[in-house]
């Protein structure tokens, strides 16, 4: 008898050491990531405005310093100004001016109004395939979201701008550069080192740049191709930072697309205009440049006959300095006046004609109202008979119903 009970329960005991028939094993508790207040704390988001104050970007900035905050230096460059609001504030604070940059690195580093009070450490170990990396999500502020590293570098979801990218444990490892694109925390460390006591001013980053353009001395023109047909033009010497300005623009393609979004009939037709390339027919564009103006610069001998180059500018309420906008330009069409129309301008808008201007607008034509108020910087050289279509097409306001587009700008040597 005895034997008996202790087989059965020699059974029981087997048959419960083996877990029976539904019994799972217990899963591994899920590793969630640390400070996560200090990572919402340590992140801004920046606000990027060009000269006329309108947004032209937005991304993220993240704390490296007491009072400094570290972003990708492609999307800021060009703003004007800008400020930052924590991302778990609605508070606005500005940014004061850049202490660092290094565009091999696509870094800058901005001295804002705002010190943060306990830093995240930078983890500057080489990132490996397989890393996860965790971002908080600026939109839910309470989300973190894993990003896996592909091959050491890449991200394999998109992450906006400046957002930092944290281990388990709350250390910096990188920054989203856009899209799928990353910093490694090595660049970021490299930047902290360079940090000055003062700051730049933030529009000067415009000007940074390890691109080589070519002199004025190899150019000798530029055509124009437009949707209507091409228009040759040739820079004037007498205005160089225009003249340099263009050919800064022409080799960073900045024209390529944009719309002829403004023509006078028969008198003028305007472009460059950046809020133009991927507008619709409603749109109301044209209040957007490169994101900076030039100043004025009136040259004797200078005026706008027929085929003349100048650069556009905003009405006197929005430009108070009266400065010319760095890419719009427009081509004068023009017509021809007689003496007597030209003594009416010139009482009527307190002008002197020259004796050059009145030949001129009286045998070849142009607009002899915008004299002394445009700085002109080139002159076409041919491709008039285009210019006269565009400037006879049928508008609604001042826009071309049909689009018209400058699809390339090649430059002549």
């Amino acid at each position: 008898m005895n034997r008996f009970l202790y087989s059965i329960l020699l059974v029981c005991c087997v048959l419960c050491s083996c877990g029976g028939a539904d019994t799972k094993p217990a899963e591994p508790k899920k590793q969630r990531p640390t400070h996560y207040a200090r990572n919402l704390k340590n992140q801004v988001r920046i606000y990027a405005y060009d000269v006329y104050g309108s947004k032209i970007a937005d991304g993220i900035g993240t704390y490296i310093d007491g009072d400094i905050v570290v972003t990708p230096m492609d999307w800021i460059k060009g703003a004007f100004k800008a400020n930052v609001t924590p991302l778990d504030s609605k508070t606005t604070y500005p940014v004061y001016g850049y202490v660092a940059y290094d565009i091999d690195d696509n870094l800058v580093a901005l001295r804002i109004g705002l010190r943060s009070k306990e830093l995240n450490p930078l983890d500057t170990a080489s990132l490996a395939q397989g890393d996860t990396l965790y971002s908080i999500d600026s939109k839910q502020k309470k989300t973190l979201k894993t990003t896996h590293i592909y091959n050491g570098s890449g991200i394999a979801s998109a992450v906006p701008a400046g957002t930092a990218l944290f281990d388990l444990d709350g250390n910096i490892r990188a920054i989203a550069a856009g899209g799928t694109q990353q910093i490694g925390s090595q660049l970021v460390d490299k930047i902290a080192h360079r940090l000055s006591g003062g700051h730049q001013n933030l529009y000067e980053l415009r000007l940074k740049t390890n691109k080589q353009y070519p002199s004025y001395k190899q150019i000798k023109g530029f055509r124009i191709v437009t949707t209507k047909g091409n228009i040759t033009i040739r820079l004037l010497n007498e205005t160089p930072e225009y003249r340099d300005n263009f050919i800064k623009l022409v080799c960073d393609d900045f024209y390529d697309s944009l719309l002829v979004h403004r023509v006078l009939q028969d008198y003028l037709i305007q472009t460059g205009a950046a809020d133009s390339k991927y507008a619709k027919a409603d749109d109301i564009v044209g209040w957007q440049g490169p994101g900076y103006t030039l100043p004025m610069q009136i040259v004797n001998g200078l005026f706008h006959k027929r085929g003349m180059v100048a650069a556009s500018k905003l009405p006197s309420d929005r430009n108070k300095n009266n400065r010319s906008d760095g890419s719009q330009f427009f081509i004068v069409a023009g017509r021809k006046f007689t003496q007597k129309e030209l003594d009416d301008i010139e009482k009527e808008y307190d002008k002197k004609f020259s004796a050059a201007q009145r030949a001129a607008y009286t045998t070849v034509g142009g607009a002899p109202y915008l004299d002394g108020d445009y700085t002109i910087f080139a002159e076409v050289t041919s491709g008039m008979d285009v210019v006269d279509r565009i400037a006879a097409v049928k508008l609604n306001g001042d826009r071309p119903v049909t689009d018209i587009r400058v699809k390339d700008i090649e430059i002549i040597k």
